[in-house]
């Protein structure tokens, strides 16, 4: 399915179903979902995690929260083909909808009516202890932070070999602008709108008043290193962690090759999504 941001979708008669096996409210929505869809002649691939067959289908629904929507996100990514959220979690900010509107929802978009966002995605690549690892997708971001010591980090970052800036603190995020309402937000960075193609440095807790959040345009290759006398550092993705780094090791961020697609309700907006689920504008 070919798209641009902003574009609607196609109609559609094949999709691919995902829920959060962690939350039992997810698989009983997942379930009343798979009837409705069938009771419309839409064949339905459906399980907890995303299968090799549901590549040919014309979007994947992911049943659960944020946390579900980027991981299916990250692993269709490949074959291009969009996911819609419905959220059973606790903020939801990625889903197309809420579980009290998913049937309305859903009915707009088998019609084509559906809203499909093109998203940027991070690939990161690195060398840990001698040896390389990934390249891996991120969504969000990419954190380098510290450990279980919560000792200070000493974080050396480079754009294309040349140094950038020298960070002390708690770690260094490296985000996109769908993650720049995430640990970004939390951590003082700026609110990036989806559609901007850029990547946001921004440091966690740092130790000097002059180090502030830098956006940068996602031709940028950055590069963050983990210098002594840092103690074990951690490097997530999405959240969720991936590497423990130590002194000497360092990884690449660059803009991946492949983009995320969400399906989201034609009738909110971005701006609409900020006010509702995080009381931004409000007085």
């Amino acid at each position: 399915m070919a798209v641009r941001a902003g574009s609607n979708a196609s109609p559609a008669r094949h999709v691919g179903l995902v829920y959060n096996a962690d939350k039992p409210r997810a698989r009983h929505e997942w379930q009343r979902l798979r009837r409705w869809l069938e009771q419309r002649k839409v064949k339905v691939i459906g399980a907890s995690k995303v299968t090799e067959a549901m590549k040919n289908a014309d979007f994947v629904v992911a049943v659960g929260g944020d946390g579900t929507v980027l991981s299916v996100a990250r692993q269709v990514a490949r074959w291009g083909i969009p996911v819609l959220g419905v959220n059973v979690g606790r903020l939801g900010f990625l889903a197309a909808t809420e579980v009290g509107a998913m049937f309305r929802t859903l009915s707009r978009v088998l019609e084509g009516e559906g809203r499909i966002e093109v998203r940027t995605l991070l690939s990161v690549t690195g060398t840990a202890a001698g040896r390389k690892f990934g390249p891996t997708l991120a969504l969000n971001d990419c954190v380098v932070r510290s450990g279980p010591s919560g000792r200070v980090l000493q974080l050396e970052a480079s754009i294309r070999g040349r140094p950038l800036a020298s960070y002390a603190g708690d770690g260094l995020i490296v985000a996109t602008p769908t993650g720049s309402t995430a640990y970004n937000l939390a951590a003082s960075g700026p609110i990036v709108y989806p559609d901007l193609d850029a990547l946001i440095l921004c440091p966690v807790c740092p130790h000097s008043l002059m180090q502030r959040p830098l956006v940068l345009p996602t031709f940028e290759v950055l590069e963050v290193e983990v210098l002594k006398p840092s103690p074990d550092a951690i490097l997530c993705i999405d959240g969720l962690v991936t590497q423990t780094l130590r002194s000497g090791d360092r990884i690449e961020v660059r803009r991946a090759d492949q983009q995320a697609k969400l399906l989201m309700d034609p009738d909110r907006t971005y701006y609409q999504v900020l006010q509702s689920k995080l009381k931004w504008g409000g007085s």
